[in-house]
């Protein structure tokens, strides 16, 4: 058991399918002498080496597993009504945007409506008045779902 082993380069590289070059990269801390390496320390680092790629190649099989896991999860929340396509993010803000809009523009002909009817009239509180109506139907706004019941 006490006994060291030497094996060269040479032989290290037929031995285990690899250049010579791989050889001294490898295996340079069980240098023994220009050209010798120490065998048994040799097979352990090469075994190592091996378990270690495998080991992140195990690594990566894992991470696209998780990948494809999350996103099965997000389809399966967007079946659920849980998140939003962009276009119908986009087409239910353009969609609440254009509503608000004319309601907002109507809102000025009836204060106007509403000031000329009045003989004396409170100007803060009427415009109020249809300015809260106008955001009390903006809160009421329902947007379309991923249901399909647009």
């Amino acid at each position: 058991m006490g006994q060291i082993i030497l094996i060269s380069e040479k032989q290290l590289a037929k031995q285990f399918l690899i250049t010579e070059r791989q050889v001294r990269t490898l295996f340079k801390d069980f240098k023994y002498a220009p050209g010798e390496y120490i065998y048994r320390k040799c097979v352990k680092e090469y075994i190592k080496q091996i378990k270690s790629k495998n080991g992140d190649h195990n690594l990566e099989d894992q991470k696209l597993k998780k990948a494809k896991r999350e996103t099965q999860e997000f389809n399966l929340k967007i079946l659920k009504d849980k998140y939003y396509p962009d276009d119908v993010v986009r087409g239910a803000l353009s969609d609440m945007l254009i509503k608000f809009k004319s309601q907002l523009l109507s809102t000025s002909r009836k204060i106007t409506i509403e000031i000329e009817q009045d003989e004396n009239p409170d100007i803060k509180k009427i415009v109020e008045k249809h300015i809260l109506k106008s955001l009390e139907e903006l809160e009421k706004y329902d947007p379309p779902s991923n249901k399909g019941d647009r």
